[in-house]
Formats: C-alpha cells, structure tokens, sequence
C-alpha cells in the first residue's frame, strides 16, 4: 500500500512540477490560466489521497465512538480506492453491487479498516486481470456484504485456524496473520458475524453481517462498477 501511495502521489508532483516550470516562462494568460487550473485539478488528487489514508488510519474501538447510520455504497466504495492504490489492486477488476440505500450502524471508519483488509487479501490471491465481486444486501434485521474472488483459495482443513492471530497462508515475511483477526474483533464489537468459505472452483467467498441501521444516512452513493 505504501509503494502504492508513493506512485499515486508522485506522479501528480511530477505533473505539477513541469508545468509551473512551464508557467515560468509562459505570457499568454490564457495559458497561464489553464496550467493554473490543471496544477489545482493535481493539488486536488493528491488531496483526497491523504485524506482517504488520514480517514483509514483513525484508530479506537467502537467503544470511542457514537453508532451512526453508515452507508454502504460510500463504505465500501472508499476502502476500494484504497485498495486500488496498491499494485495488486490496479491490476484488478472491483464489481461492486450494492443498493444506495443499505446502511449499517456503526463506526464508518472502523468498517472501512474491515472492508481494506478483506479487499487486500482477495487482491493478494488473486492473479492480474482477474475480478473481485463485491454484494451488499439485505436480510430480516441485517446488512450482509460478501466478498468474493476467484484467486488461489484457501485449504479446507485451514479456515478454522484463519481468525486466529499469527495464522496465514502467505509466504515468510508477505503477511503478519493479524489482518483477518483484526476484521474478526471489529466485526464482534458491531454486534456482527464474519465467515470465510472456501469455493469449489478455487477462491474464496466471505461473508460480513452487521446489524442494519433503522435511519438510511443522508448522502448515498450510487451503484457502481469499477474497472
């Protein structure tokens, strides 16, 4: 993620350091004008990358925090533009289906910590040019989203043991085992379950329940596809 992030940003510092060398130069406003515009279009773009990174790193328990009525499609929609700032996740497809109006109760940045790490492992198992689907819906009193992705799987006789903390199927030195037990906590505190299936055709489907929320949030997203 962090090689990603230096990629995401470096490349608008590039672009706007040559054009206010081009700008030193330039006499027809005009010009001067668009560059000015352009260099404010990077300076935005960088911008939401922090504040995506500032949001995520927000730490606590539910416990801190006042449950809110949560969207979805926003939750959701933000941890995947994290993701894609990985290089696992630019290779990938995101299909994301989830109505505007399903929200959870509970804490947004906390679920987005969820929605990352169950993301980024999908990515990691995944092969270039392949798709991750994402599902939101809704069932008697709860929200359920599921996760699915077409990559290496996981062995059967492993799933009891993925929640664990230090348990992962990665190589030495690729994943500290804490990812999915963190998922599983915050999970917990929301009054919620998570489970992991293996697929019959390799890849893995999992599957987040959290309580809905009685009050729709006031700003939702629309359904979206990302490519």
């Amino acid at each position: 993620l962090a090689a990603g992030v230096a990629h995401e940003v470096g490349n608008p510092v590039t672009g706007i350091a040559c054009l206010a060398q081009n700008l030193l130069s330039e006499r027809d406003d005009e010009l001067i004008e668009e560059g000015l515009e352009q260099i404010l279009a990077q300076t935005r773009r960088i911008s939401a990358i922090v504040q995506s990174l500032v949001s995520f790193s927000h730490s606590g328990t539910l416990a801190d925090h006042t449950p809110v009525s949560v969207s979805l499609a926003e939750t959701i929609d933000e941890a995947v533009r994290l993701v894609r700032l990985s290089h696992s996740g630019k290779q990938l497809r995101f299909d994301v289906t989830c109505p505007p109006p399903l929200s959870a109760t509970g804490d947004r940045q906390r679920l987005i910590q969820v929605f990352v790490n169950l993301l980024s492992n999908a990515c990691d198992a995944s092969a270039p040019g392949e798709r991750i689907e994402i599902y939101a819906f809704e069932r008697d009193d709860y929200v359920m989203v599921e996760i699915v992705d077409h990559g290496s799987g996981i062995d059967p006789d492993e799933l009891d043991q993925v929640f664990e903390p230090f348990f992962t199927t990665k190589e030495p030195g690729e994943g500290t085992g804490l990812g999915l037990p963190m998922v599983y906590n915050i999970v917990q505190e929301h009054s919620g379950t998570v489970t992991i299936d293996a697929l019959p055709d390799a890849g893995i489907r999992v599957l987040v329940r959290l309580p809905a929320a009685s009050e729709r949030p006031s700003d939702t997203a629309q359904i979206q596809e990302t490519a």
